[in-house]
C-alpha cells in the first residue's frame, strides 16, 4: 500500500530549518509540509536544502493578505504563482473568506485552478474555518461548479462548526471524500479542532470517525490508480495542542504526538 507521510513545518519554529530537516529524515518521514510566504522567505534556501535531505516538498499558502475581496484575491495569486515556482509535489491553500460570497469566493478557485494548469501543479484547498470550505452546509455550492476540485480533508474543523462528529451528515461526506487528494491527519472533536492525545480513550470515537474518513479516502484513491496517497501527521502546537491551566505546560509533546499518529496509521488505515 503507497502511503507517503509528511511532516509539518508548523511548530517547529523553534527549529532551524537545517535542524528541523535531519529531524524530519532521521525520523523516517517521507517529506515536509511547509507554509511559506513569499514576500519574507528565502524560497530557493527552502528548496535548495529540501532537495538536499532528499525529502518531498508540500508547500502551504495560507499567509495573502488584502483589505479587499480584490486586494486579496491579487496577492492570493500572486504568491501562489511564486510558490509554483518551487515546483512542489502539492500546493495546500487556504483559499476565500467563510463571509465572502459564494461567487467571490468561486473567482479564488478559478483563480488557482488558471495558475495550477498553467504550471502543472496539483493545488488542494484545505477544509479549514475562516475559508470558503469552512462547513459542510456550503461545500456544495463550490464543488458543482469546479467538479474537479480538490480538497485537503482536515476534518477535524468542520467537528469544531458543526459541533458533531458529522454524523448526520452523511450524505455530504460521501459528496466531498473523492474530492479529497491530500490529508491532515489530525483528530477533532465537538468542541475544539485537536484532541488532547489521539491515544487517549476520551476520545477513541473521534479517532475511529476519523479513520473511517480517512479510510474511504484511501478507498477512493486506489480505486483510481492515484496512489500514492499523501498525509501529513498535523498535530499542532499550543493553542490547538492542550495545556495545563496556570502554567500552559503542554499536556504532551507535540513531536511525540505526530509519531504516534503515524505509527497509528501504518497499523490501522488499512483496507479489509
Amino acid at each position: 500500500m503507497n502511503i507517503n507521510y509528511y511532516y509539518p513545518s508548523w511548530g517547529m519554529e523553534y527549529m532551524t530549518l537545517e535542524e528541523f530537516l535531519k529531524m524530519v529524515k532521521s525520523s523516517g518521514f517521507d517529506g515536509i509540509e511547509i507554509a511559506l510566504d513569499p514576500d519574507k522567505d528565502d524560497l530557493h534556501r527552502v528548496w535548495k536544502l529540501v532537495k538536499a535531505y532528499e525529502l518531498e516538498l508540500l508547500v502551504q499558502h495560507p499567509f495573502s493578505k488584502g483589505n479587499t475581496p480584490e486586494e486579496l484575491l491579487n496577492d492570493y495569486s500572486c504568491k501562489l504563482e511564486k510558490l509554483m515556482d518551487l515546483q512542489p509535489l502539492m500546493i495546500n491553500c487556504h483559499t476565500g473568506k467563510d463571509y465572502y460570497p459564494v461567487a467571490v469566493n468561486l473567482e479564488f478557485i478559478q483563480r488557482a485552478k488558471t495558475l495550477s494548469e498553467k504550471h502543472g501543479i496539483p493545488v488542494a484547498h484545505e477544509i479549514h474555518r475562516g475559508r470558503f470550505s469552512f462547513c459542510t452546509a456550503l461545500i456544495g455550492n463550490y464543488l458543482a461548479p469546479f467538479p474537479e476540485l480538490l480538497l485537503t480533508a482536515d476534518f477535524s474543523h468542520w467537528c469544531v462548526v458543526s459541533e458533531s462528529l458529522l454524523e448526520d451528515q452523511q450524505a455530504t461526506m460521501d459528496m466531498v471524500i473523492p474530492h479529497c487528494v491530500h490529508i491532515h491527519a489530525r483528530v477533532g472533536y465537538a468542541q475544539g479542532p485537536q484532541v488532547s492525545h489521539p491515544e487517549d480513550p476520551a476520545f477513541a470515537r473521534e479517532l475511529d470517525a476519523h479513520l473511517q474518513w480517512w479510510k474511504k479516502i484511501l478507498a477512493c484513491h486506489q480505486q483510481r490508480g492515484s496512489m500514492p496517497l499523501t498525509i501529513t501527521c498535523e498535530f499542532g502546537p499550543p493553542p490547538y495542542l492542550h495545556t495545563l491551566p496556570f502554567s500552559n505546560a503542554p499536556v504532551a509533546s507535540q513531536h511525540e504526538i505526530n509519531m504516534s499518529m503515524r505509527k497509528y496509521l501504518t497499523e490501522n488505515l488499512i483496507l479489509c
